[in-house]
Parts: structure tokens; sequence; C-alpha cells
């Protein structure tokens, strides 16, 4: 049984590194820092039986964890243990590299074995968001140092070569390690959950959980049967059923109710439902409000929005609680090829993560909330056994509907919705019309089954509907460039959003904000450049991240010299330094204004 309760010591990270004449294993406790590295140097050259019994001793008595590395490095490593050589080892390298090769593949077409005592786990996956290369998670980190691959892959190296390829190397596992200590809750999580369910998720992302878990109470629920994905032909049409409380009264509401009543919605070729271009370039237009449906779901169209409350006004959000999960339950949707046990399944789960909310089990309540979460993204992947684009249609659909029927009857009653977004809206109304629309948002929970739940705020400041800041009553909540240090985006000058915060929720002058900051780490930028970036004569990498200087100039694609984005002025700054003297004030105050400025904000 896997048992998180292990001693931080025994987590090891590890890295490999494979040209045609060396190979490389290193591991780094992430506790006491300790290093060790395993080298081979020369085309015929192996591990030696030393060098053999130490590197298998390290990942069976250690658990080991890498970046990755269930893909790559486990089975590089399992294939240098029987003792080929470095061109051999390269070869499959490059297959894995260049063809994509997933890890169990390697291991099945090499004869290569787990050792059954053997304790790894890749942080790849469990990184949220977006995957990304780890050096771009470096960037996002703040990590001492970037740096891409010092020599062309496929070279045959010298000595001195191969110890820069070392150094390379550890600092890859200080990359990692950084990242590990950012996710390290996630990965505990996946620990407990593992022991709760007896399977092994450790490196599984949100989603990939999801379709463990249910699939394997599912299995137990259908007396171990084997449960397989579908298969469903790209030609296949489904139509939506609507709900029977779907009612609209305008027109040009009815006329799009009844384009979806008789569509047939066909596949793209990923196997996820299209919006037909009748229903993409459709405007949906209510109180002084435009609405746009979507697959993912219906957002409002406002850009450059100022609203802060009058006296005597009310501006609050209202958020569906669980609405997928809600839809799913209420309406008794499950995929064709499970059956209606799924429901048995999903809802046991549902109401087991109510009941640990309520009683402030967080273990159990967070473990659940990854299940639920990451199960609806499933329902669009062909290759999981989950995979129900019909479900995914008839969830996304009524979620967009059933908050249009109730933005619809708030206008009616002259009650301004200013923002939606997929699971809520934002509403302005003066005090006396509260009732009214306490009511009303009443009447549709009866009707819809669902439930609502409400935030006040005192000011909402919106680039548009997916970046915005609301101040409400205990803080800020913010979306898109308004969230800051997340390691799902890249950081921009974090130092210019926090000096409009600090304008708008302080009333701090925006140039004391950015002036009296010492920290480095809040000024710089990242980005990816594909093909690599210079600065000069200086090669960078494929990740860069600069300050702006007043001694700086542009940073540029390697492949044509053309600009990367918003680096003109810049200071690249690869390894992180004590705080600049040449930082560039004026840049900074000017891009904090603009940001005011895209919010419709003029008062400065």
């Amino acid at each position: 049984m896997i048992n998180y309760e292990a001693p931080s010591g025994a987590f090891i990270v590890l890295d490999c590194e494979v040209y045609p004449n060396y190979f490389l294993a290193a591991f780094k406790n992430i506790e006491n820092q300790n290093v060790v590295t395993i080298e081979s140097k020369g085309e015929d050259q192996g591990l030696t039986k030393e060098q053999i019994n130490k590197l298998y001793s390290i990942i069976i008595k250690k658990t080991t964890f890498g970046f990755n590395s269930n893909k790559y490095d486990i089975p590089i490593i399992l294939f240098a243990l029987t003792g080929r050589p470095c061109k051999d080892i390269h070869k499959l390298s490059d297959r894995i590299i260049n063809e994509n090769i997933p890890g169990w593949k390697s291991l099945k077409d090499f004869n290569l074995f787990l050792p059954k005592n053997m304790s790894h786990f890749d942080i790849s996956e469990p990184a949220p968001g977006v995957r990304v290369s780890l050096k771009l998670y470096g960037g996002r980190l703040h990590s001492k140092r970037l740096q891409d691959l010092p020599i062309e892959p496929g070279t045959m190296l010298t000595e001195k070569e191969m110890e820069d390829t070392l150094t390379y190397c550890i600092n890859d596992l200080d990359t990692t390690i950084d990242l590990y200590k950012k996710i390290e809750d996630r990965i505990k999580l996946r620990y407990e959950m593992s022991n709760q369910y007896g399977l092994d998720l450790r490196s599984k992302s949100d989603a990939q959980i999801a379709e463990a878990v249910i699939k394997s109470v599912l299995s137990k629920k259908m007396l171990n049967k084997r449960i397989n994905r579908p298969r469903i032909e790209s030609s296949t049409t489904f139509k939506y059923e609507i709900p029977s409380y779907i009612k609209f009264d305008s027109k040009e509401l009815n006329e799009a109710l009844e384009f979806i009543r008789n569509h047939r919605f066909e596949l793209d070729g990923k196997g996820s439902i299209q919006l037909p271009k009748e229903l993409k370039s459709m405007k949906i237009n209510l109180g002084k409000s435009t609405y746009q449906l979507g697959i993912g779901g219906i957002h409002s169209t406002e850009k450059k929005q100022t609203i802060i409350p009058k006296p005597g006004t009310i501006l609050c959000e209202r958020d569906v609680v669980s609405y997928y999960p809600a839809i799913i339950l209420n309406l008794g949707l499950y995929p064709r090829h499970l059956g209606n046990k799924f429901l048995e399944v999903y809802k046991g789960i549902v109401d087991r993560r109510i009941e640990a909310k309520k009683s402030g089990n967080k273990l159990i309540n967070d473990s659940l909330k990854v299940v639920i979460n990451g199960s609806f993204g499933k329902l669009g992947s062909k290759y999981s056994v989950l995979y129900s684009p019909d479900l995914m249609m008839a969830v996304t659909l009524t979620g967009q509907l059933a908050l249009l029927m109730l933005i619809e009857k708030l206008e009616q009653k002259g009650i301004n919705v200013i923002s939606a977004n997929t699971d809520g809206f934002v509403s302005i109304l003066d005090k006396d019309k509260y009732e009214d629309f306490d009511d009303m948002c009443f009447c549709w929970e009866i009707d819809t089954g669902f439930e609502l739940e409400e935030t006040r705020y005192q000011a909402l400041y919106s680039r548009d509907v997916n970046n915005y800041l609301a101040v409400t009553e205990k803080g800020v909540k913010g979306k898109g460039i308004f969230t800051i240090n997340q390691i799902s985006k890249n950081p921009t000058a974090t130092i210019c959003v926090n000096a409009a915060m600090d304008y708008l929720t302080k009333n701090k002058p925006i140039d004391e904000t950015i002036k009296s900051c010492k920290d480095i780490k809040e000024f710089l930028t990242v980005r990816s450049v594909t093909g690599g970036a210079v600065w000069g004569d200086d090669y960078l990498g494929r990740v860069v991240r600069w300050i702006y200087s007043n001694k700086g100039q542009q940073i540029s694609y390697k492949k044509n010299g053309n600009k990367v984005p918003k680096s003109d002025n810049s200071r690249p700054i690869m390894e992180l330094e004590e705080f600049p003297n040449d930082i560039d004030y004026d840049r900074y105050i000017n891009e904090s204004k603009q940001i005011l400025e895209d919010i419709g904000y003029s008062e400065i």
C-alpha cells in the first residue's frame, strides 16, 4: 500500500541526459540536497557492474520522481541497467523523443520491467493547467537559473561538454524540485487518494484520476465487468433533448431554441461536438448586454467596464452551485455505454463530497472535488472510457439555456445583468428591487432544481469577461491578468498588476507601489520563444525572461531576427540577481496605467 507518511528525505528527484557517447543519470535528495551522478562515457561503453548495482539500489530503496519521467527517464534507466552501451541508449532516446513513444510501449518493445518494489511518480501531469515544458515552469516559478540544453542532441561530446551537460542536468533537478514544492499539496492529495482507492494515482492529472476512480468503482458495481471506451463513428450526429423547463419569451431566443431543437450536432476531427456556425455567430441581446453561446459555456461580451455601485444600489454575483454535476444528476444523464449504473456511482461521489464539505473533512472533500470536476472533461475525450460527446453537449447547452432563461426574466423586470460566464452572472440593481430579484432567482431554482449562491461586490473592473478584478466584502477576486503568481500562466511584469490593484483598492499612487518594490521577481516577464531567442549576439534559449531596462534592447527570434513581442528595451535575466539599478520605472508605470485604461477607468 502506498504511504505518504515516509520521511521527506526518502524523496529523490531524477533526470537523465543521453548522447551517442554519454549517458548520465542524476539524483538529488530534496531534503539534504545531496547529489548522486552515474555516468557512462564512450559509444561502446555501458554501465559497469558496480554502477548498475548503485543505480538499481537507488530506484528500489528510495521514492523517486521526475518530470516527464514515466515516458522518458524510467525506460532509459531500465534500459541502461541491462548494460547496453551509450550508442544503444541514445537510439532508444531518439525513438522516444522523435516518435513520441509512451512509456508503457517503450517498456513493452524492449522487454523492460518495472521492479516490483520500485516507487516512482511523475509530476508533469499533476501540475495544474495546460502542460508546458519544465523550462517554462521554471520561468513561472522564478527558478534561479533558466538554461537550454547546452549542446545539440546527437552531438559526440567532448570531456568539457560532458561537464557542461552535467551542470545543466543538475540545474534541471533544481527546477523539478521547485515545481514539486509548488504542487506538493497536490502530490500529497494523490498519495492519500491512492491509499483511499487502492490505485496508484500519484502521476495522474485531475481528469485522469477522475477516470481511474470512476472506472474502478463502476467496475465493482458491475461485478468486475471490464469497462472499455466506446467506439463512436466520426460521422455520428446527435440531437439535443431540451429540458421541459427551458422557456423563453423573446422571439430571438425562441428562434435560437428552435434551431437547437432541430439541429443534428456533428463531431469534429478530435471527436468533440462542433458548434454550428449559426450558433457560433449568433449574438443574443438582453438588456444592455450581448451574449454568445459556445461549447464551453455562455459568456457576455463586455469590454472596458468599470462598475462601482452608487448609494442605494447593489452589485452582486450569483453562481450556480456545482452546476455541471447538478445538470447531470437532475436530468439523469449518463454515457450510453455505461448505463444508469454510472449515475448511481456519480451520485454517490457527489453526495459523499457534500457530506464531507459539511462535516469539515477536507481530505475527502478535496479528493472528491478532483473526481467530480475532472470527470466532466473526460466526457469529451474519445480516448476515455467516460467518452460521451452527447452527454457533454447536453450539459453545456442546458447550462447556457437555463442561465439565459433567468437573465431574460431579470431584464424584463428592469434588473440589469452586466456580465455572465459559464455558471454565473453579475447584476446591478436598486435595493428596493432586491426582493423581486431574490424571488425570481428562487423561482428559477425551483423550476430547474439548481441552487444559487451570492457574493456581494463593492466594485467590478473588467477588461473583458475573462479578465476582471472584483472587490468583495471579504477581499479581492481576480481572473485572467488579475490572477498573479499562478503556475498556469507566465509572469508578465506582476508589479504592474499589483500597482493597478493597489490604486483601485487602496488609492495608493502607482509610482509609489512600483518604486518602493525591491523584489526583482515582481518586474520579470517570461515567455516561450519558438526556435529560441537571442539578445544581441547572446543565445538565450527557448524560454526567456527579462526586465525593462534603461540599458536594454529588443530580444529577437533566432530564426528570423524578428522582435519577441513586448521585449523592446529589455535586458535578459536568465539567472536571478540582486535588485538591478537599471529598471525602466517609466515603462512599468505606463504599463500599469494601460491596465487601468483597459478596464475603462479614467480617473488617473
